[in-house]
């Protein structure tokens, strides 16, 4: 039974793999992820790469108790092609591709969902054009604060105004303060008490990871201004942890420094 399925495997390896000689750009690693609340996923799910690149599935999970005895495959659909088994944890530690055309390939566990919805899969979106950098998945399970970055749940990402605008204009050029008084988090929200040096609108941003998940803007004039934020209601089934965001942006339009806490929030 395991003699078939290696010749199978190494089979559709050598169809799914151009002729010796090929050199891809770089790896693009995928991680096998049996999460403590068991279920099975790879991550990420949705790999961008350049016509050349290897892709690389791996199955070893070290420290994660729920990944030792688990047992995962990969199966790969090229653009208009049919499944190919590239490899399975009892086969070794790692199994790759190069791929060789543009388009989008779907990958799969077959033993755990395959391409059902909530299924063990993603998908590579091949093109000609460097899609940047690979992004190293590394070891979730040690990471009691890892946000799935495909979890579809999660509220898309929001526009990043981090950085202050541009500003043209004559007058105040003045960028406001903010003075952080108190901050308190109660079950699920986060009471803020500042003190802002000019009217304006004063904003609280809520982060998971790297998404924002949460704003809240409220009117200020100068002096005390208090203010509090909620987590989206999918997100406080448990403890999380956020890194709250509190500036301040005067009538000119021009933003205040940025100030930035950790607060946990859920459960």
């Amino acid at each position: 039974m395991i003699r078939r399925v290696l010749v199978g495997g190494l089979a559709a390896a050598a169809l799914l793999v151009p002729a010796a000689g090929a050199q891809a750009s770089v790896t693009r690693a995928v991680q096998a992820f049996d999460t403590p609340s068991f279920t099975h996923l790879w991550t990420p799910r949705n790999v961008p790469a350049q016509v050349g690149d290897t892709i690389e599935w791996r199955f070893t999970q070290p420290g994660n108790p729920l990944g030792e005895n688990s047992t995962h495959d990969v199966w790969v659909v090229a653009p208009g092609g049919q499944p190919q088994q590239l490899g399975a944890s009892y086969l070794g530690p790692k199994a790759s591709t190069v791929v060789s055309q543009a388009g989008t390939y779907q990958f799969y566990c077959s033993i755990h969902g395959g391409l059902a919805a909530g299924g063990m899969n993603g998908q590579v979106v091949v093109g000609t054009a460097d899609p940047g950098a690979p992004v190293d998945p590394g070891t979730p399970w040690t990471d009691p604060d890892w946000v799935d970055p495909d979890d579809p749940s999660l509220p898309p990402a929001l526009p990043n105004t981090t950085t202050a605008p541009t500003v043209f204009e004559e007058g105040d050029t003045t960028a406001p303060t903010v003075d952080l008084i108190s901050i308190k988090a109660p079950e699920n929200t986060v009471k803020v008490k500042v003190n802002v040096s000019e009217a304006g609108t004063l904003t609280l941003r809520l982060k998971l990871g790297k998404k924002v998940v949460a704003t809240e803007t409220v009117d200020a004039n100068a002096g005390p201004v208090s203010a509090q934020i909620k987590p989206p209601k999918n997100l406080r089934d448990k403890e999380r942890k956020y890194k709250l965001q509190v500036f301040a942006t005067d009538m000119a339009e021009i933003d205040s420094k940025i100030h930035s806490v950790w607060v946990y929030l859920g459960g």
